[in-house]
């Protein structure tokens, strides 16, 4: 199928030279952001407080707060304070670009309050907050199993009982790198008695809360 359609976009860029590959990218582009728009939309509870964990240059960030209208949303991302080994020689600028970034972008939100910006390791932030004080969270940091699993129990009593834990890449196939988050939401929706109520593989998206 994938060779197939390969083959399909090789022909059509040779019969139409202004069609570019960059193009096709906007256009997955577009149809990922639709997704999470009803993924979002159905999933993610209204008016409330929510947090985005993970943020990086705040792509995400206005649809969250548009289509839940959120009272409240926390942005929480290690930005600068973050160095893979690719970043050191770089002086880390793309992160401090990104922080620079959301600011702008939330400059009135910023000041009335509607959004609150936490730089740092979500592990250490999320504990600062009152037990039950989440209507919804949305995961989008590490991907990987050790630190899913370690904000899931940290979540189990810093959201509220009727509320929502939700994120992206949602990866069952376990040979893939980020099947963590898959492996980790499955251990804990057991031993914290949440259920799933969306997952998909193909969007990426999935959200469980208490059953």
């Amino acid at each position: 199928m994938f060779t197939k359609f390969t083959k399909q976009v090789k022909n059509m860029l040779k019969k139409t030279p202004l069609i570019r590959w960059e193009y096709i990218d906007q256009n997955i582009e577009v149809r990922k952001k639709q997704y999470r728009i009803q993924f979002i939309e159905q999933f993610l509870p209204k008016n409330g407080i929510g947090a985005e964990l993970g943020v990086f240059k705040g792509h995400l960030s206005p649809i969250l707060l548009e289509y839940t209208n959120a009272k409240k949303l926390h942005l929480v991302d290690p930005w600068y304070t973050f160095k893979p080994l690719w970043q050191w020689a770089s002086g880390n600028k793309s992160t401090v670009d990104g922080l620079i970034k959301v600011l702008r972008s939330f400059k009135k939100e910023l000041e009335d309050g509607r959004i609150v910006v936490h730089v740092g390791d979500d592990l250490q932030v999320l504990p600062t907050f009152p037990d039950k004080y989440f209507d919804w969270v949305y995961i989008d940091t590490s991907h990987a199993y050790e630190q899913t699993k370690q904000e899931l129990q940290i979540l189990a009593s810093k959201v509220k009982d009727d509320g929502v834990i939700a994120g992206d890449d949602w990866q069952p196939d376990t040979s893939h790198r980020h099947h963590g988050v898959c492996k980790a939401v499955n251990e804990f929706i057991v031993s914290e008695k949440y259920e799933i109520i969306y997952s998909n593989e193909h969007n990426l998206q999935w959200a469980i809360k208490k059953g």
